[in-house]
């Protein structure tokens, strides 16, 4: 990176300051360590106030402009300041030399008429006398005015040659530059606060898609297919995610089973929307590797938060959402009522206050038997030696009755219970009340929550469940869709 000057330095602290930008996320949009703006930081905060003292910028310029003088004007200068000493010496040199004649004629003309001379005794003529009288005025007014001259070119005419070099050799000073107000930071371009998901627009920066991996979404005509528009429609979304979005990635299935990309919510960098990416792509469209697949990343029991007991079923996944603190929540659900009895344990009702708890053994108990002995003799014994010369020997357990088992549940003629739906009703709107009353934030805080229902054809969720679902999107600003048309 090339190195910065120093407005570009005050106007990354500057745009930090003003903008509120954290610091880490300035070091990281400009490429500069952290050190580096937490000194640049300090270096204004101790000497920026200097700028706005009464002396600043006005001396310094001054030293500025002699030092810029070269070798050639100064020695001109020197030369100068010697030639008007030189002629101020001469000029003092005459006016003393004028001053000494002066001095010597009147010491002539005294000594000449002293009392002790030999003339002063005699009476002088009166004509030698004037004629001496005129010819000491003639000189001494000669001499007076050679006196001013000198001293009137020694005053008035050297300086002024001098100050007239001075002031073709010495560079003009340079006016004082005016304060200028500092110019605003650019404006940097605005960062992406949209979504875009099925072929809409949403606005939010913080984003969490919750898709239902349950064993029924890949159950029915067409399951496969539309289980893999579902993925298309969360990976369309995820690759347009701006840079500066964040986003985290929740499967739910059965009531309460979950798992999560991460364990706080990831900025949509590269990686992270890689890690997503291979993620829904490795699901797969069978039941064995969604099963395999759909748990691989951080479960439920190593999240931060989990919700409350008694919220099952769509409510769980989006309560683990919510958790993130996101912005926008996409919810693609299936047949979330529809969940296999035998894969759910009974620690998952607790909270519902069930009043068929009690029935609820009795059901599996039913269905079982009745699945069992439905199945003949001859049926149990071909299944047991089909997996006998299928499997290599030592593989299968000893117990014939636990080979016939395996075979049945190859072969799906005892594992009805797989298929078998809820037997017991779930109170949607209990696990809707205990879902908000494990919400930790105020109405105007809930993210806007958009549900997807992919179901499939002729099946509808319960009337408890369909209508909780639509009272918490309209209360959240989203929506609800059934059978949303994917592109």
């Amino acid at each position: 990176m090339p190195e910065l000057s120093g407005e570009q330095k005050l106007r990354i602290v500057l745009e930090s300051i003003i903008r509120k930008v954290p610091k880490e996320e300035q070091c990281e949009k400009y490429g500069i360590s952290v050190a580096e703006f937490s000194s640049w930081q300090e270096h204004l905060t101790t000497y920026g106030g200097k700028i706005f003292e009464p002396n600043f910028g006005r001396s310094s310029k001054r030293v500025k402009t002699i030092k810029k003088m070269g070798k050639t004007a100064k020695f001109f200068l020197t030369l100068s300041i010697l030639v008007n000493l030189g002629l101020i010496t001469v000029a003092g040199v005459l006016f003393f030399m004028q001053t000494d004649k002066v001095s010597s004629v009147e010491v002539v003309k005294d000594s000449k008429f002293s009392e002790d001379s030999p003339l002063h005794s005699a009476e002088p003529d009166n004509d030698f006398s004037e004629m001496e009288e005129s010819e000491e005025e003639e000189i001494s007014s000669m001499v007076s005015s050679q006196v001013d001259e000198l001293l009137s070119s020694a005053k008035d005419e050297q300086p002024l040659s001098a100050k007239a070099d001075l002031e073709t050799l010495l560079a003009k000073p340079l006016e004082l530059p005016t304060p200028k107000v500092l110019s605003p930071v650019d404006a940097l371009p605005e960062i992406s606060s949209e979504v875009s998901f099925l072929n809409e627009v949403y606005e939010g920066r913080h984003v969490v898609y919750i898709l239902d991996v349950g064993d029924y979404i890949l159950q029915g005509e067409g399951a496969a297919q539309r289980f893999e528009k579902m993925k298309d429609a969360v990976l369309s979304s995820l690759v347009t995610l701006s840079p500066n979005s964040y986003f985290n990635l929740v499967l739910y299935w059965n009531l309460r089973e979950t798992s999560a990309l991460g364990k706080t919510i990831l900025k949509a960098n590269r990686d992270n929307v890689k890690y997503a990416i291979d993620w829904i792509t490795g699901l797969g469209s069978s039941i064995e590797d969604l099963k395999e697949n759909r748990n691989q990343f951080v479960p439920k029991e190593l999240l931060y938060s989990k919700p409350l007991s008694g919220v099952v079923g769509p409510w769980f996944g989006l309560g683990v959402g919510i958790t993130f603190d996101p912005d926008l929540i996409f919810v693609l659900a299936g047949n979330s009522a529809a969940f296999p009895m035998n894969a759910v344990p009974k620690s998952h009702f607790n909270g519902l206050d069930l009043t068929q708890r009690s029935l609820l053994s009795k059901v599996e108990n039913q269905v079982s038997n009745q699945s069992e002995s439905a199945i003949s003799d001859l049926t149990r014994q071909t299944a047991r030696k089909w997996l006998v010369s299928m499997e290599p020997s030592g593989s299968l357990p000893d117990n014939i009755f636990d080979i016939e088992k395996i075979a049945l549940k190859r072969l799906g003629l005892s594992d009805a219970m797989s298929h078998a739906h809820s037997s017991v009703a779930i109170p949607w709107e209990k696990v809707f009340e205990n879902f908000l009353s494990s919400l930790e934030l105020n109405a105007q805080m809930i993210p806007q929550s958009h549900f997807f229902l992919c179901l499939p054809p002729h099946v509808r969720w319960p009337n408890d469940l369909f209508n909780t679902a639509s009272e918490f999107a309209e209360s959240s600003k989203g929506t609800l869709i059934e059978s949303p048309e994917f592109p």
